[in-house]
């Protein structure tokens, strides 16, 4: 009975300290961190882009002639252009349904226009003091959620050490822990006025592990919940990087 109290008092414990799912940036290293086959959506920028420092995107592009924040401060709108789907070679794009898709890219628009109406004034045409913004998917996977929630429990008779020394394994050459999600996108900015391209990236975000708090969070059940983070993720960087390049003063960083 002393241990069934201790077991429930720490499981209220830890649904008490449950958040919300995160996501991260698969090692440079791993197979998802490597593998970024172009999908054709940055057409002949790819030869141009290096990998990218920590907290930057794995493959990144910035044109130097916008290097100064007295440059850039001039963009005082933003021409969104909708969010595509553009599947790269093996995307598992090609196999969701079409209902996905169209959620997956509502979403991500969504959370795009909230996110830049805070600094910057959307406009439908291009036009001077403008900045397009362009966006695509290229890949995006659900985590398998009825697995991923049963990987958090624990193996009363097994051996959960050597199970976590297989999880880990599996993250650490592949780039995200089994079952996950993952999402892959290619962007760039342009000049809306002239076209002339400012910056471009490719990233990759995989959906992170709570140990034993994982299985008590929602988002652990939501197989979508890994995708939708990662967007969130992206668009708060974006506005934070967008922040940086004008010399703003109270740019907030992306939470992971």
């Amino acid at each position: 009975m002393h241990y069934i109290r201790q077991t429930l008092v720490l499981s209220i414990a830890v649904v008490a300290l449950a958040g919300c799912a995160s996501t991260a940036q698969p090692g440079k290293s791993t197979s998802l961190g490597e593998d970024l086959q172009a999908s054709g959506f940055l057409q002949d920028t790819y030869p141009l882009m290096t990998a990218g420092q920590d907290g930057e995107a794995l493959r990144i592009y910035r044109n130097p002639k916008f290097a100064s924040p007295a440059v850039f401060a001039q963009y005082t709108k933003v021409l969104l252009q909708p969010v595509q789907l553009y599947a790269r070679p093996g995307s598992e794009l090609h196999a969701l349904t079409p209902a996905d898709s169209a959620a997956i890219a509502k979403k991500f628009d969504s959370l795009l226009h909230a996110q830049l109406s805070k600094d910057y004034q959307l406009v439908s045409q291009p036009g001077p003091n403008t900045l397009e913004v362009a966006v695509a998917v290229v890949d995006a996977g659900a985590s398998d959620s009825a697995m991923e929630a049963m990987s958090y429990v624990p193996i009363p008779l097994g051996l959960p050490g050597a199970k976590m020394a297989i999880m880990q394994g599996t993250a650490h050459t592949v780039g995200k822990p089994p079952f996950a999600g993952k999402v892959s996108i290619e962007g760039k900015l342009s000049d809306a006025q002239t076209g002339e391209l400012i910056a471009a990236q490719i990233d990759v975000r995989v959906g992170a592990r709570h140990p034993i708090i994982g299985l008590f969070e929602s988002d652990t059940y939501d197989s979508w919940a890994d995708v939708d983070e990662a967007g969130r993720y992206w668009v708060e960087r974006l506005s934070y990087r967008l922040c940086l390049r004008r010399g703003g003063s109270n740019c907030v960083e992306a939470s992971e």
